[in-house]
């Protein structure tokens, strides 16, 4: 039997135990990686709720999990599928579709049951599709052909509207309300389906994506309405990450991803709101913005496999998927710095700390002081000045904050570290040492 005074103790250790966990979480990144469910590639998500989530995969994998992915079930063998997954959608929690191959598989319980439905297409494959409503979808396919139903595929309009493959649909809507215009990307182009005044579609093409391994992937509209945005990659004279935009007060789309670093594509984009919306790509890069697309930070993620969809169900709730059966989850928004820590003083003053390890091989932390919420950006610069990583732009909040930076990627040598926040200006050396 333990004493009171024992057990006074052993309360007092577990509350300061406790405490420095929940500090501890609140200071670390919060991307969990649920790995293991299926080896196959995992190329789109959809959430349903906070809680319910349905990932496909490029094989014939139908992942489906209702506790925020602490388990998942495969769905494949139940539904004996033998074809590969492109794209999900889902109208509400309840009605949705899956498109691959050449076929289409609709559910009206949230993912429970699934039905075999006939695209009428043999040649075909079905690359992308949305739920426009209860018994609405349209299917898109390599050909450029897209197909709409209005009775769950008991019939079929069809129309081709490109000579270029159909790779996502997307439309303006709020919690209640599809718009009136829905949109058909191609890696080229940008397809247009006004219902009002006319239901024909018109294709624009799309002048970024149009250099040698230029290509868009996938786009998307604030939810709730707001700006547009399209992913791919800008492929002249490497590999550069793509983001364009249009604004609601603009007439065209103009890229906006000259704050995006590094090399390789953007696959999936995410945007839970008019301010925040995120993007996921190659090497498990996801980088997100708070302002609208304005400025980008990109986060730290435990993986470096290619991410090809991102799918937030709020601001802060948000899964990604990718190649071998790669899934990453978020409750906080996946952001690494993420303000003062518990009963800590918030500090008086500016200051850059030195990273540490250092030397490091190859990820080192940095640490930094922010006296007041500011604009804030910290990057990485060689020996020659050039810029080759950015780990911070944006808004920050006033405290003591920590990134890590992964440079798996990068040579040895010597780099320095910038971090500029209001008229504070601090550079200091690291180390990369393989």
């Amino acid at each position: 039997m333990i004493s009171p005074t024992c057990h006074s103790i052993l309360k007092y250790f577990c509350i300061i135990v406790l405490e420095n966990i929940i500090q501890l979480q609140f200071l670390q990144a919060q991307w969990v990686s649920q790995i293991g469910y299926t080896p196959e590639n995992l190329v789109d998500i959809v959430m349903l709720d906070s809680l319910k989530v349905i990932a496909i995969g490029d094989r014939n994998g139908i992942l489906r999990t209702i506790d925020a992915g602490s388990t998942w079930i495969n769905q494949t063998i139940a539904l004996s599928a033998i074809f590969h997954w492109n794209r999900i959608s889902f109208f509400d929690t309840s009605n949705g579709a899956i498109v691959g191959d050449h076929r289409l598989m609709t559910t009206t319980d949230g993912g429970l049951q699934w039905q075999i439905r006939t695209v009428p297409t043999q040649t075909q494959s079905c690359l992308s599709v949305m739920q426009t409503g209860p018994a609405g979808i349209c299917v898109g396919t390599d050909s450029g052909w897209v197909y709409s139903t209005s009775d769950t595929g008991k019939t079929w309009i069809s129309e081709k509207i490109s000579t270029w493959p159909i790779r996502t649909f997307f439309a303006w809507r709020d919690s209640t309300f599809l718009g009136f215009s829905k949109y058909a990307l191609t890696p080229y182009s940008l397809c247009t389906q006004y219902v009002i005044p006319s239901p024909s579609w018109s294709e624009e093409i799309l002048p970024f994506f149009r250099g040698l391994g230029s290509e868009a992937f996938d786009a998307g509209f604030c939810h709730g309405g707001g700006s547009g945005f399209i992913v791919g990659v800008f492929g002249d004279l490497w590999s550069q990450p793509a983001i364009v935009r249009k604004l609601t007060t603009d007439t065209a789309w103009y890229s906006i991803s000259t704050s995006i670093m590094g090399n390789g594509p953007l696959y999936g984009i995410s945007t839970p709101s008019a301010n925040v919306i995120y993007v996921c790509g190659s090497g498990g890069r996801i980088y997100k913005s708070t302002n609208g697309g304005d400025a980008w930070t990109k986060l730290e993620v435990p993986t470096t496999r290619n991410l090809h969809a991102i799918y937030f169900y709020d601001e802060k709730h948000g899964f990604a998927v990718g190649d071998s059966g790669t899934i990453l989850y978020t409750s906080n928004g996946g952001e690494i710095t993420v303000g003062v820590k518990k009963n800590e003083i918030i500090p008086s003053e500016f200051a850059l700390n030195q990273n540490y390890p250092n030397p490091f091989n190859p990820t080192t932390t940095i640490e930094f002081s922010i006296g007041k919420s500011s604009y804030t950006s910290l990057r990485i610069y060689n020996v020659h000045g050039r810029e080759v990583a950015t780990l911070v732009i944006g808004s920050l909040s006033a405290g003591t904050h920590s990134v890590v930076w992964d440079a798996s990627k990068c040579a040895s040598g010597i780099y320095c570290y910038r971090l500029q926040t209001g008229s504070f200006i601090e550079t200091k050396k690291l180390i990369l040492l393989r």
